[in-house]
């Protein structure tokens, strides 16, 4: 009985629908993008949805008038439920479709192609995303992170490691933070130098910049890190005084690391706006030798003209002077 009544109520939504919105065919996103510049028929309606037929970028003209052939024959007066004001909307969409339909199907790929863009933008972009997270948490350098190293360890083993196996995850990390650190303060200074010797001052602000996320990112990476080992190592229930001595150890390491990376930046960094400020300095100074250089040949070139016309010429000679 339930079921019935559910059957009933759901015919007759979609009647009313039906009665709503036309046939009750489904058109795409693309389709209303495509006809939405379609002038409309006397009734109102968008001259395509009362052909009752699904219209994509391939439909041709002898589909449709194929299809308005049938929809005459469907609503023809004589016809049992036809009328004369469904045959002249049906004729009037028609004519407006023959004339309008080229410009619709070169909207169709347009839009599919403009749709097309922004799905291949939402990929890169997610992408882009992902790859700068793992680029900022790896500080730039080839560097696994102890998270992604605990997941695959827990997918191997489920049952919780032991502190010999947390000893040695630790100093695997400490040796490679320490490796990626060294590398990070080589390859700034490295990235100075190079700037200074090409005189960019462009380049230099955008290495400062860049380097700065990375360093940022990077310290952050190593604090999560820190605490997912001294978490765990401190989780294991009784604790002895080698275990509070080693989570200790961590807490100091990360902040040795941490100064270390903000002592070097704030160094090369000032490096870095010393030789910008000697860039400009001597930009200026050449400027100023320019202009004057340019002042000096023109006036010379001036004097020198003037000198050896005939003005002067005449003049020394009958008023000698």
């Amino acid at each position: 009985m339930l079921r019935n009544k559910c059957s009933a109520l759901f015919l007759s939504v979609a009647l009313c629908n039906q009665r709503r919105f036309g046939s009750g065919v489904f058109h795409s996103r693309e389709f209303y993008a495509a006809t939405k510049e379609v002038p409309q028929t006397p009734g109102g309606r968008n001259p395509y949805e009362l052909l009752e037929m699904p219209i994509t970028k391939t439909t041709t003209l002898d589909e449709i008038s194929k299809q308005r052939r049938e929809l005459v024959q469907k609503y023809h007066p004589d016809a049992q439920g036809g009328s004369t004001e469904k045959m002249a909307e049906i004729n009037a969409a028609h004519q407006i479709i023959k004339e309008h339909h080229s410009g619709v199907l070169r909207r169709f790929k347009d839009v599919e192609q403009s749709a097309k863009a922004n799905d291949a933008y939402r990929q890169h972009r997610d992408s882009r995303q992902h790859r700068d997270d793992n680029l900022g948490r790896s500080g730039g350098v080839n560097r696994r992170n102890v998270r992604a190293m605990n997941e695959q360890q827990t997918k191997a083993t489920s049952p919780p490691r032991t502190q010999k196996e947390i000893e040695t995850q630790w100093e695997t990390f400490r040796t490679e933070t320490e490796n990626s650190v060294a590398s990070m303060c080589r390859r700034y200074e490295f990235a100075v130098d190079q700037g200074r010797f090409f005189r960019k001052s462009a380049m230099l602000n955008e290495i400062t910049v860049r380097e700065r996320w990375l360093r940022k990112s990077f310290i952050k990476g190593i604090w999560e890190d820190v605490h997912e080992m001294r978490g765990e190592l401190l989780r294991r229930g009784a604790r002895n005084a080698q275990q509070s001595q080693l989570a200790e150890e961590m807490v100091a390491f990360a902040g040795v690391m941490l100064r270390k990376l903000n002592d070097d930046f704030a160094r090369l960094t000032q490096l870095c706006v010393h030789n910008q400020s000697r860039m400009y300095a001597e930009r200026a100074v050449f400027i100023l030798i320019f202009f004057y250089l340019v002042v000096r040949f023109l006036k010379w070139a001036t004097v020198g003209f003037f000198n050896g016309s005939l003005t002067v010429r005449f003049r020394a000679a009958m008023l000698g002077y």
